[in-house]
């Protein structure tokens, strides 16, 4: 949401591989639920969950945006967090974790960088 608020074409961006990625998470989360619970309306139930609170964070943030986006100083230091929220996570959680995963597999790296072109393809389609 606040990315959107920043610019368009990046907002969809980020829109576009956060779909992507929490349809993978989804899937693995939901499979964890079945192993857990076996009552459907449980597992639908804790299921929704997640994506309602990513919508309505998106929300959130989009309308801080463009609230926000009148005073220049606490708009760049809410772009600046988000930047830096999303560096930390790349490079600390999900690189980290990949190559603990991969165990030194040349497909796997390969793959990262793959991603990362259709991330920057992405955003030059998109803008």
């Amino acid at each position: 949401g606040l990315s959107y608020a920043a610019s368009p074409s990046a907002g969809w961006a980020m829109a576009i591989a956060t779909c992507i990625e929490m349809g993978f998470l989804g899937l693995s989360f939901t499979a964890s639920l079945q192993n857990a619970t076996r009552t459907a309306w449980k597992i639908i139930t804790v299921a929704c969950i997640p994506p309602v609170v990513l919508l309505l964070a998106g929300l959130g943030g989009n309308s801080l945006g463009y609230m926000f986006s009148e005073s220049p100083g606490t708009f760049v230091a809410f772009i600046s967090f988000a930047i830096v929220a999303l560096l930390f996570l790349v490079t600390q959680e999900l690189l980290t974790e990949a190559q603990s995963v991969a165990n030194g597999s040349a497909v796997i790296n390969a793959l990262f960088f793959v991603g990362l072109l259709c991330g920057i393809l992405l955003e030059a389609y998109i803008g």
